[in-house]
């Protein structure tokens, strides 16, 4: 951007204030004070310069400042008496913080901002400015744009309270905010190495969107120009712009606040042009603003179309079937209600498409898996309606397995409610069987730990396994307690020693012990080191665990814990790390699985030791980290071991004072 310009501010004489006329004396004395008030301005602070004129506007009477005032220019004159007319800073109210500045005043200011922003596109346009950074040295430089747009922003909302009286006054430079993007755009990106680009796009923030808007808004209307003309206009920016991006929640606030008559305009211009190549990608974009606003714009000034517009959509945005269906629900149309459903069914399982759905054979809950994170209401909304469609029409067997996906998506964890709801909720065998394994499998797969392979293997899978079994003995009351208990005896005795062949029934012993240990003793293990370095029941955490630990202690007996401490008792020395597969010499690990050894099975710890001492004798760092796990041991054992002779010594002291000063 060139250099800002003086702002051309109207003087008095322009508009025919007329002053007297002063003689040679008074000329010469106005070239004095001149002098002395340029000497003042760079001799004292702004906050001296205040405390000087308090002073003089305390000596002066009223007609002396009357008539220093009535010397300066009509803006000038009105500003300054509107500021003494106003109460004290202390005095005002809220509705009158209006600050009182003169045009001139604005002028600077305008033009002071204006200097900033040419001086934030400067420095973007130096290959080693502020705005390039690095985060480390062995990563590549690249150009922040995120900080770039918010120093504009910061500009810009200084800027927008302006607009009015800059356009109105014609301050300088003009204020095309379009134009100076952009220049902005073209000098930076013109100025950045070759290997290095604008990644993520200029994305401009409110401020500086509603200030392209303005602008825009009010130099279209000087030449005649509608909304629809300014509409035109915006579009015709976002053509040109490489990188910028206005923002989209600015551009409809500005247009959903227009007066009434230009949102007509606008609906009008709009409607008559959708067709076209320059808008048909954008209408039917339901990422574009313009799409927004003209579905909006529809609702409100052509209600009788706003349905079918907002259906053609529903392939883009699924949500947008939700408002159809209710319609036709009101309307008691249930065929069309149907039909609306599935097209909103499909849309939202577009990104699946390797499952085939229907409320009968699988939860919709699974089927979506981590989407159903993002948008609950809106799905459990759709399956409502799904349910009132299907009682409408007579399909109770469909209306209750609809019933199920509702529940399922508020309480797939509580395994009480979902084990009612199978049971009240009148089903085909076929139908509950199919909707009940999609459950039971799904609360199996997401209480597992995730696990990974160890190294370059992949770990053994297991689809069946204790969680499972656990939810079938308790759905089905010819299994029950006895049954669970012979799955659980069976497996604990089947289990391998080897680590590479548990696979992942290692990390399922592991969630058992965890909740064994909660269930009996409340997370307070008798074995604590083993239990945290082997157990790590930070790590097992699922949303259903309170659920499955109410009904493990109902159904597993009462000395599964003990025959799963067994097994570790057993086997746990052939799970501890070898040294020999350490990284970078650290052996912090394998002395901790020591001292859990040591703490579950003494027997096998000296055994296991013996055999490092031998293997491993020189490896110094895992004797050291051996030795400093043994220090920690004794340092708590000294520490333990001193507090108890001090507190021995004084009750021995308060004893001998007593007996001292003839106490019993």
């Amino acid at each position: 951007m060139s250099d800002p310009k003086e702002p051309r501010i109207s003087s008095p004489s322009d508009r025919g204030v007329v002053h007297r006329p002063i003689d040679d004396r008074q000329s010469e004395r106005h070239r004095e004070t001149a002098n002395v008030s340029n000497r003042l301005l760079e001799a004292l602070t702004q906050q001296e310069m205040a405390q000087l004129l308090d002073a003089l506007f305390e000596v002066m009477s009223s007609e002396q400042q009357e008539c220093a005032i009535a010397q300066l220019g009509i803006e000038t004159q009105q500003t300054i008496q509107q500021i003494l007319a106003s109460p004290p800073t202390g005095d005002r109210t809220q509705a009158s913080e209006t600050q009182i500045i003169s045009l001139a005043k604005q002028a600077q200011t305008w033009s002071e901002l204006w200097q900033q922003w040419d001086a934030i596109v400067c420095e973007a346009s130096v290959e080693e400015g502020q705005y390039i950074y690095q985060e480390v040295d062995w990563e590549p430089p690249y150009f922040d744009e995120t900080t770039f747009v918010e120093d504009l922003e910061k500009v810009a909302s200084k800027m927008r309270p302006l607009i009015p009286t800059a356009f109105e006054r014609e301050f300088t430079p003009e204020g095309d905010f379009a134009l100076a993007l952009l220049e902005a755009e073209a000098e930076v990106a013109g100025s950045l190495p070759d290997w290095m680009e604008i990644v993520n796009g200029l994305c401009i923030e409110r401020q500086l969107t509603c200030c392209v808007l303005e602008w825009a808004w009010l130099t279209l209307q000087g030449q005649g120009e509608d909304a629809f003309g300014l509409a035109q206009c915006i579009q015709e920016y976002d053509g040109l712009f490489c990188d910028v991006v206005l923002d989209r929640d600015a551009i409809l606030d500005f247009f959903s606040q227009l007066p009434e008559t230009q949102k007509q305009c606008l609906f009008d211009g709009l409607s008559a042009n959708k067709e076209t190549a320059f808008w048909k990608s954008q209408l039917e974009n339901v990422s574009s603003p313009w799409h927004c606003l003209y579905l909006d714009l529809v609702e409100q000034y052509a209600p009788d179309r706003y349905l079918d517009s907002l259906r053609e959509t529903i392939p883009q945005q699924w949500q947008n079937g939700l408002p159809i269906i209710e319609a036709f629900l009101e309307q008691q149309n249930y065929a069309q209600s149907q039909q609306v459903i599935e097209e909103t069914l499909e849309a939202l399982l577009a990104s699946r498409r390797d499952i085939s759905w229907t409320p009968e054979t699988s939860l919709l809950f699974v089927a979506l898996g981590l989407y159903c994170d993002r948008e609950p209401g809106n799905i459990t909304t759709l399956l409502r309606y799904a349910r009132q469609t299907a009682e409408a029409l007579n399909q109770p067997e469909r209306a209750n397995a609809l019933e199920i996906q509702q529940i399922t998506f508020s309480q797939w964890f509580d395994w009480s409610a979902m084990f009612a709801a199978f049971t009240e909720i009148p089903l085909s065998a076929a139908t509950r069987q199919a909707l009940f394994g999609c459950w039971r499998d799904y609360v199996a797969r997401l209480s597992k730990p995730r696990t990974y392979g160890y190294g370059y293997m992949a770990l053994k899978a297991v689809k069946t396994w204790w969680v499972q079994w656990l939810i079938n003995s308790i759905a089905d009351s010819k299994k029950g307690a006895k049954w669970f208990e012979r799955k659980m005896t069976q497996w604990l005795a089947d289990l391998p020693g080897d680590k590479t062949e548990l696979g992942e029934e290692y990390d399922l012993l592991r969630l058992l012990t965890k909740d064994l240990t909660e269930i009996q003793h409340g997370g307070a293990s008798d074995y604590p080191q083993f239990y945290r370095v082997v157990i790590r029941p930070q790590e097992l955490k699922s949303q259903d665990d309170r659920a499955r630990r109410d009904y493990l202690q109902q159904y597993a007996p009462a000395d599964l814990l003990e025959r799963a401490i067994d097994y570790w008792k057993a086997h746990l020395h052939r799970f501890v790390p070898k040294p020999e597969l350490a990284q970078k010499s650290n052996y912090t690990e394998h002395a901790r699985w020591m001292a859990a050894l040591k703490e579950l099975s003494p027997q096998d710890y000296q055994i296991l030791l013996a055999s490092w001492r031998v293997d491993h004798k020189r490896r110094r760092n895992l004797w050291k980290a051996m030795k400093q796990v043994d220090l920690e041991n004794g340092e708590m054992r000294e520490t333990r071991e001193r507090g108890e002779t001090r507190e021995r010594g004084e009750t021995r002291g308060v004893i001998d004072a007593e007996t001292r000063g003839g106490g019993v």
